[in-house]
């Protein structure tokens, strides 16, 4: 099985066969692998008993709207995927827009990812370069320009690094630290996760700000979801086993995100995790505990290179969905030039330059781990941002174009359901736009932290609109 490129923009054609070759267990695993990943179980851990209650919200209040809504578009506008269903509804310019803060907001999260890999490695090495800013910075040049002159070979091979990525620096990891901390609690070790049945340490309603900051990354782990409603046409019976499918694959990703987060918080007190490198943290202490030490190196880069792998389908799936857009004539065509292999090869040097500029944040930011709270919570505000566009463009076509045949529909009605169901996502992605612009802490000033980033987001607004207005008859492709 490959795994599925986040963001991707390849949507199966209009053509593919009306009865699909997709079965429930294949979606559902396809879908699923975009949750599989240690890199926010540090952050869920640091939210202790809470993290149950953030997952539920983030689960059935973010990844399923999403997903859902995602699909009905797909299967009734199956070309371009986000720059076609905005364009359909508002025109071109908000069209354009969408699909540059999909790509934008990847340069971020990509940067964050890429810290997350750097400071995984550390563990193989010396785990004091894990806070280390410059050998944080040298990886994410390193593994980003590698993953950027690997995929100009073309996508087959960035698919293949991705599926072995994935289940020898995910699966695997992730199932050893479960099985390994439940057997640490079964013999009566030390329990550093607080487990009193009060409401507060259930619900976030001490330290409110904090823990909604660290909410962030719960979101930001299911971000991209919408790559599943891509394959909406190649399901049998849609309309049935779609949904199925998108439930079964939230339950998934909720009990081993779940169960990986409560391990990293059993096994190391709260004042002493690592937001970034926790995983491995955990990994290192459960190793230690029964003298196997030296299998931490080997854990250590097989989890970085887990996240290397996600980063390769990151690299140049968010790409794409410029690509197209750019050569409806909203891009000059020397960004639309392609190689051999038909690589958005500018486009990708372009992208790479900008990640790079982005990764000095960690120059200047009091810690590495504020700076991974501040990029997290960039490509989150910007994220949001599109998917407030995607929900309000869902109900805007249920009304403007209604007869348009919509091989899968959000269940309920003719138009109650899809409003409940964006409705939700709506509320829950604007609250996550909200909480992003809360200082994370780590000596951040805030009176710094919010205006900083409402700059960011206006400025990216800006800039596609000014390339929209500046836009050339010439500039469509042939």
């Amino acid at each position: 099985m490959n795994h599925p490129t986040p963001l991707q923009q390849t949507i199966p054609s209009s053509r593919s066969p009306a009865g699909g070759h997709l079965g429930v267990v294949t979606l559902t695993l396809m879908t699923a692998a975009l949750f599989l990943t240690l890199r926010n179980m540090p952050m869920m851990a640091a939210t202790g008993l809470q993290m149950v209650f953030f997952n539920l919200v983030t689960v059935f209040a973010f990844l399923v709207p999403i997903a859902l809504v995602s699909a009905e578009l797909a299967t009734a506008w199956p070309k371009n995927g986000v720059f076609h269903w905005v364009e359909e509804a508002f025109g071109t310019r908000w069209g354009f827009t969408a699909v540059w803060l999909q790509w934008v907001q990847s340069v971020f999260g990509i940067t964050s990812i890429l810290s997350y890999v750097a400071a995984s490695l550390a563990y193989a090495f010396d785990p004091h370069l894990a806070a280390n800013r410059y050998f944080i910075i040298a990886v994410i040049f390193a593994v980003y320009w590698s993953a950027t002159f690997a995929n100009l070979r073309g996508t087959r091979a960035s698919g293949l690094i991705s599926s072995v990525c994935l289940s020898a620096g995910v699966l695997l990891p992730s199932l050893v630290l479960i099985g390994m901390a439940a057997v640490y609690v079964i013999q009566g070790r030390p329990n550093h996760l607080d487990l009193s049945l009060t409401l507060t340490n259930w619900l976030p309603l001490e330290h409110p700000q904090q823990n909604l900051v660290l909410f962030l990354s719960f979101i930001f782990g299911v971000v991209g979801i919408e790559v599943s409603a891509s394959h909406a046409r190649e399901v049998k019976n849609v309309r049935h086993n779609y949904p199925i499918a998108v439930f079964a694959a939230a339950l998934l990703g909720f009990v081993i995100t779940l169960l990986g987060g409560l391990a990293v918080a059993v096994v190391i007190p709260m004042d002493q995790l690592n937001l970034v490198s926790g995983s491995v943290q955990a990994l290192q202490k459960l190793f230690d505990t029964w003298h196997l030490g030296a299998l931490l190196p080997v854990a250590a880069v097989l989890v970085a290179l887990g996240a290397a792998g996600q980063v390769s389908t990151w690299v140049v799936g968010p790409v794409k969905g410029l690509w197209a857009a750019g050569r409806a004539g909203n891009l000059p065509p020397v960004l639309q030039e392609v190689n051999a292999r038909g690589v958005p090869r500018n486009l990708l040097i372009v992208q790479a330059l900008t990640m790079s500029a982005v990764a000095m944040v960690f120059l200047v930011v009091p810690s590495v781990n504020a700076a991974f709270l501040m990029l997290t919570s960039a490509a989150v505000i910007l994220y949001s941002m599109m998917y407030l566009m995607l929900f309000v463009t869902a109900i805007r076509l249920r009304y403007t174009e209604p007869d348009t045949p919509r091989p899968y529909r959000v269940p309920g009605g003719r138009v109650w359901g899809l409003w409940l169901v964006a409705g939700m996502g709506f509320v829950t992605t604007l609250a996550c736009l909200l909480i992003g612009l809360l200082p994370p802490g780590g000596g951040i000033a805030e009176s710094v932290y919010a205006p900083a980033m409402l700059a960011t987001l206006a400025l990216m607004l800006i800039i596609p609109m000014l390339i929209y207005r500046w836009r050339r008859s010439t500039w469509v492709a042939g």
